[in-house]
């Protein structure tokens, strides 16, 4: 049973009708906002009044996690400019930071320099995430609580490659701290191993143990594993909803992220996809296979990897030039 899209969508789909547009052609489009509709259950609790960063990182999942052509992105694309421009004739403004973005082009080019950084930048920021540097009196008071948190996350987007959303919604039971290794589970429910090292695994020990027993997280449980932090209050933030240690959202893993490279005195626009980039480019650098980065980091395509094979093949062209 198809699920009903919301009023606003089903008033969009009637007024193609109205204006006489073809009923595949109306069709497609319901299943296109379907699918967008689903994926925002997913990710945003259903919420349509997306941010940009929101927008991109679910054309980012169409392109890259599940691989669609680009001339499917675009025309998805194209259906999402046209429910915002309905809505605004209707004073509605859900969807209109789709008009801030654009689809991604045709031809797959090689990532620029600025969608990772070098081994000098991880360096500095590393640094910058165990220090307190830049921080005020008031926010040096509060470091040492979140100081391992930061660090952690920081090092699953860079040293293994996971997505924002992937570090956002993991829980204590996806984290396997006796084998070293965290288990992820896509949209099918199929599971990927990711192993750590034993660096890692300490340094989540510590970010647990900061955590006052009575909103700590519990072992193998659907407890989150990253924790929302109360800076009024200088402690984590519990749920009275869901009885609960509260979870970090995407945002302010985003706005964590932010700040961090500020305080480490980095480049603007360095995200926490910038670091995923970084990890798989060095995988790739490594001689990683094709079909390891599939397993390993949630790929289902090769085409879904075509934008870093070419990265890697464009600078080893340069070195040999040089």
């Amino acid at each position: 049973m198809i699920e009903p899209l919301p009023l606003i969508i089903q008033a969009y789909l009637n007024d193609l009708s109205f204006k006489g547009r073809k009923e595949t052609t109306i069709k497609r489009y319901m299943y296109d906002l379907l699918d967008f509709h689903k994926w925002v259950k997913q990710n945003c609790n259903g919420r349509w009044s997306l941010t940009k960063d929101e927008l991109e990182f679910f054309f980012y999942d169409l392109q890259f996690k599940r691989g669609y052509h680009i001339r499917t992105i675009k025309r998805i694309h194209t259906v999402l400019k046209q429910v915002a421009r309905f809505q605004k004739d209707r004073g509605q403004t859900e969807l209109r930071a789709i008009n801030l973005i654009e689809p991604p082009e045709l031809t797959v080019e090689p990532l620029s320099p600025s969608e990772w950084i070098t081994i000098k930048e991880e360096h500095q920021l590393l640094r910058s995430l165990q220090s307190t540097y830049g921080l005020s009196e008031k926010q040096s008071e509060t470091f040492p609580y979140y100081q391992a948190r930061n660090e952690c996350i920081v090092r699953l987007f860079l040293h293994y490659g996971l997505t924002l959303q992937e570090v956002a919604k993991l829980s204590m039971k996806d984290v396997h701290f006796h084998l070293n290794q965290l288990h992820l589970y896509d949209s099918k429910g199929e599971k990927r191993t990711v192993p750590l090292s034993k660096q890692v695994v300490s340094l989540f020990f510590d970010y647990i143990k900061t955590i006052p027993e009575p909103v700590r997280p519990a072992f193998h449980s659907h407890d989150p594993f990253f924790v929302a932090f109360d800076f009024q209050r200088k402690t984590y933030h519990w749920s009275y909803a869901d009885q609960t240690p509260k979870r970090i959202t995407m945002i302010a893993i985003q706005k964590m992220l932010r700040l961090e490279v500020k305080r480490a005195r980095l480049r603007k626009g360095i995200s926490a996809q910038t670091l995923r980039n970084t990890a798989i480019l060095r995988k790739l650098v490594t001689e990683a296979s094709i079909e390891q980065l599939k397993l390993t980091n949630g790929y289902t395509s090769e085409q879904s990897l075509q934008r870093f094979i070419q990265t890697t093949n464009t600078l080893s062209n340069a070195q040999k030039s040089n």
